[in-house]
């Protein structure tokens, strides 16, 4: 039977899979509430790091309650994480056998991996979401027969797909609208506990998005990929719309402490960013988070940010000189990292090094030689490592793909790396080389153990073989930052219960 009928009730139902935190999910809400649609939120458990969980009968059944209480006619699931596809395949198949509700998918995994998708969808949205879904919804629920033609989706009629072209790219990031978090039509599910209402309404720290896109074309990173879709790739929203969304949701939640700012690389714009450090002292004021890469890290770069109040920054360094050009397309030389390191540091902005392992191909000399930059490296330092991991869509997956050097059992959707291996911790199984390496980087950014230690211990190769004490040691140092860290969160009101449940796993610490 087609699900493309008469709809059965007035309402969407927009479902988030292991993202409590989904924006895309809360913007489209936003979006079709503005125009007058009903919109039912649902957000399907929650991610733990590196522990995954597979869904239980009591959420499926929580699933399909709320959608029969709240008179859903169509499903639309976002499908961000390659790895989830086995889960949304399921949530979709119990929701067509118990309802015979049309299903969407849409997210970043359907627009790399469509063909995937649609084997089990009745349609997909590829791409950004904001002006062809929102076409999608009306055609659906008015019963317009040109649905199967709405651009930037696929839809399946029977047995053909419509295979339709990408819309052009939002031009004008201030038309999106604001996320919503005060709907009342909101649920979360987890495990036995159904709670309405939004899980993220009074949260302490408030993400926000001022750009979209990037000036890099990392290989291993989804801004490598090229979806075909029309217009400019990055682009901007005004200071002022940011400023008036951080004012509103301030007014809405008086919790917040703290903003992180998600663009890949944030206030590239240098007119921009001089207005964003004139107006957010004083219309905003909070300590906030940033991305950014070496090679823009100008010393007026910083000292905007200092003067805006940026207090840590995450920088990816990814790893050598030579494995950053040869295998991951990154631009930034030694020189040019270290200079970023000097003026960020001086201006009194904390870094915290997003770099990468588990490369194929790393020689002993060139691990030795990211140890050795981190000797270098002013105190205190954050260290966030990162285990390669095989995403669907980007140019180095494509490319090894093509020539026959990977095996597509090992590209997540296949592969589900993401649920074990994301974040770095010690117990993954590796060589006793690899682990040993990374042992003496989490001690080096530990900020507990002397350099001249780590130095001997290098030099001397103990435990290398065998790194078991080294790795108890490196598991202790993590431990007691973890503390620190905690501590420090609770006295500035920024831990919850929601960042505990995610991260706290004693016998397997991730780096920090």
């Amino acid at each position: 039977m087609s699900p493309w009928g008469p709809p059965r009730g007035d309402a969407v139902a927009l479902v988030s899979v292991y993202d409590v935190e989904n924006n895309a999910v809360r913007q489209l809400a936003a979006g079709l509430r503005a125009a007058g649609r009903r919109v039912v939120e649902i957000y399907f458990k929650d991610w733990r790091n590196n522990r995954f969980e597979e869904p239980i009968e009591a959420e499926f059944k929580a699933l399909l309650s709320i959608l029969a209480q709240e008179r859903v006619g169509l499903v639309a699931i976002s499908l961000r994480a390659s790895a989830y596809e086995a889960v949304v395949r399921q949530l979709v198949g119990v929701v067509r056998g118990h309802t015979s509700l049309p299903c969407v998918v849409g997210g970043w995994h359907p627009t790399v991996r469509p063909e995937s998708v649609i084997a089990f969808a009745d349609a997909i949205v590829r791409g950004e979401a904001d002006v062809s879904f929102p076409i999608f919804v009306e055609r659906f629920f008015s019963s317009d027969p040109s649905l199967p033609l709405t651009p930037g989706t696929w839809v399946r009629v029977g047995g053909e797909v419509h295979k339709n072209a990408p819309v052009p790219l939002v031009a004008e990031l201030d038309s999106v609208a604001w996320r919503d978090y005060e709907s009342g039509e909101k649920w979360t599910i987890e495990r036995h506990e159904v709670i309405r209402g939004d899980p993220m309404a009074t949260d302490p720290l408030f993400q926000v998005l001022c750009s979209i896109g990037c000036i890099q074309k990392c290989s291993f990173c989804h801004n490598s990929f090229d979806d075909g879709a029309p217009g400019a790739r990055l682009r901007f929203r005004t200071v002022s719309s940011v400023l008036d969304e951080l004012a509103e949701r301030r007014r809405r939640n008086p919790r917040i402490r703290r903003v992180r700012f998600d663009d890949e690389i944030f206030g590239i714009d240098r007119r921009w960013l001089r207005e964003f450090a004139e107006r957010y002292p004083r219309e905003v004021g909070l300590p906030f988070d940033f991305l950014t890469e070496p090679t823009v890290v100008s010393e007026e770069y910083a000292s905007l940010m200092a003067k805006a109040g940026g207090q840590w920054v995450h920088m990816g360094i990814q790893s050598t000189e030579a494995v950053n050009r040869e295998q991951l397309s990154r631009r930034a030389d030694r020189a040019t990292t270290a200079a970023a390191v000097e003026r960020l540091t001086r201006h009194g902005i904390r870094i915290r090094y997003l770099t990468m392992v588990d490369i194929p191909g790393v020689t002993d000399e060139q691990k030795r030689e990211l140890f050795e930059f981190f000797q270098q490296l002013p105190r205190p330092w954050d260290l966030y490592l990162f285990s390669l991991t095989h995403f669907p869509g980007s140019q180095m997956v494509e490319d090894l793909l093509s020539s026959g050097t990977l095996d597509p059992a090992e590209v997540e959707g296949t592969a589900r790396k993401t649920f074990s291996q994301y974040r770095v911790e010690l117990s993954w199984p590796r060589e006793p080389d690899d682990t040993w390496w990374i042992a003496l980087y989490v001690l080096q950014a530990s900020g507990v153990v002397p350099r001249r230690i780590t130095e001997l211990l290098a030099r001397s190769g103990f435990a290398r073989g065998k790194p078991r004490p080294l790795v108890l040691a490196a598991h202790a140092a993590t431990l007691l930052k973890t503390a620190q860290v905690a501590a420090r969160m609770v006295r500035n009101g920024e831990l919850t219960p929601t960042l505990v449940r995610r991260w706290w796993n004693p016998v397997s610490m991730v780096t920090m």
